[in-house]
């Protein structure tokens, strides 16, 4: 009895021995998709490979994937005759750092320099790397921080097996911490509103993808959710388009995916690409914004305008149109906006107008969340002026005691005209089940 499970233990080893021991896989050149969100800053990779395997074990080196956590990889065969039979690292105990004591390392910094040699370590809390000189770096300082491979053997790898030699294709998904997208605009007021939109793409990590075809989606993303796979959301995304640039939003579930186009993605770098620009008339308001807090605000003048395309949610800058020149006047955060809405945007105090939001009852329970809020306007001018007021909230109105003119999943919205010297309240409820 003894003697089998010996020999039962033995045949266990000499399988392991050999999924860590076999070489002879070689990948070619990829095809990679990018698919980076605006609400966590992460992005999903996938590549498909063809491999060259002889028939048997394989190893197969995956550089790409050095430093990152192994159990968010997956690697799956697009064809018959293959099976994956894991992903491995070495020497990839602890952090980044203790991982690469005594290594060869190059260190990218924020100011654009690059400093090489071996890693001893840290001292004072600082980074301490020996090369042409003595170097001690603020680990805050760190653009990317990635270890030179000087034994040619790959920390990350994958075992499969094939069932002949020949060619097979795989896919890879990884995730790449701290890459993000964002946008960026431009906004002109002169006798129209001139509004120029950019997708910015931030990568401060050490990965680098070629011609990679890149997807933005714009969305709360719960990270512990599957989402459908890179490749499979570009495809949703082509429907309809074969432009290069970023083209219009796929409306999918409860995200909006943007197709950029295939573009290189720098190490350590921002990139930014056009994505709109139109000009349209425009109203002049007032707005007061508040939230589900008791505080005291500036009311601002503000434009209105009904919107060409769908805008992603970002970072607006404002320029007044003069005879010298356009003059910076200001930034405002603009919500996501879809075709055909009003957008709204503050430029700027008015002095003559107050605003203040009380919140005059409160209540929480299990996926539950109730408000009664008080918003009161104020005129200390001499004329008469119609205030927009816009309540950022969760859920839905219950009750008012003035009709909305809008309202959305994210806030609601009443007009009001505030004669000088007066003083006008407005008295409502809402609950939010989630």
């Amino acid at each position: 009895m003894n003697r089998k499970i010996i020999a039962g233990i033995g045949g266990i080893l000499v399988m392991v021995l050999a999924v860590f021991s076999f070489q002879g896989g070689k990948a070619s050149a990829a095809e990679t998709t990018v698919v980076l969100y605006n609400s966590a800053r992460i992005g999903v990779v996938e590549k498909t490979l063809e491999l060259e395997l002889k028939e048997g074990m394989n190893e197969v080196p995956l550089e790409e994937l050095a430093g990152l956590n192994i159990a968010e990889v997956t690697i799956r065969p697009l064809d018959e005759g293959v099976q994956v039979l894991g992903v491995f690292s070495r020497g990839q105990s602890g952090d980044v750092y203790s991982a690469n004591v005594g290594s060869e390392v190059e260190v990218k910094l924020r100011s654009g320099d690059t400093v090489t040699g071996k890693f001893l370590g840290f001292k004072n809390g600082k980074i301490a790397i020996e090369g042409d000189g003595y170097y001690l770096i603020n680990p805050n300082e760190v653009a990317y921080f990635k270890a030179k491979n000087l034994e040619g053997k790959a920390t990350a790898y994958a075992v499969l097996r094939a069932e002949e030699a020949g060619k097979y294709n795989v896919s890879i998904v990884y995730r790449v911490s701290n890459m993000s997208w964002e946008s960026r605009y431009k906004l002109y007021i002169g006798d129209n509103a001139k509004l120029y939109g950019y997708i910015v793409l931030n990568n401060p990590t050490a990965q680098e993808f070629k011609d990679a075809k890149v997807l933005l989606v714009a969305g709360d993303v719960q990270l512990y959710q599957n989402v459908p796979q890179p490749r499979v959301l570009y495809a949703l995304a082509e429907k309809g388009t074969d432009q290069v640039n970023v083209g219009q939003p796929e409306k999918i579930e409860a995200f909006y995916l943007y197709k950029l186009g295939v573009a290189d993605i720098n190490p350590a770098s921002t990139m930014m690409y056009p994505y709109i620009n139109f000009e349209v008339p425009f109203e002049r308001e007032y707005l007061y914004e508040s939230w589900p807090y008791s505080r005291e605000g500036a009311v601002y003048e503000s434009i209105s305008f009904k919107t060409e395309k769908v805008l992603p949610a970002g970072i607006a800058e404002i320029y007044r149109e003069t005879d010298d020149g356009a003059l910076l006047i200001g930034e405002r955060a603009i919500e996501h906006t879809p075709e055909g809405d009003t957008l709204r945007i503050g430029i700027g105090k008015d002095y003559d107008l107050k605003g203040s939001t009380v919140v005059l009852e409160e209540k929480h329970d299990d996926h539950y969340a109730y408000y009664k809020v008080k918003i009161t306007l104020e005129n200390f001018g001499k004329d008469a002026k119609t205030v927009i007021v816009r309540h950022y909230k969760w859920g839905k109105v219950l009750s008012s005691s003035m009709e909305p003119i809008d309202e959305t999943g994210n806030y609601v919205e009443f007009r009001v005209t505030v004669n000088p010297g007066e003083k006008k309240e407005i008295v409502f409820d809402y609950e939010n089940r989630y």
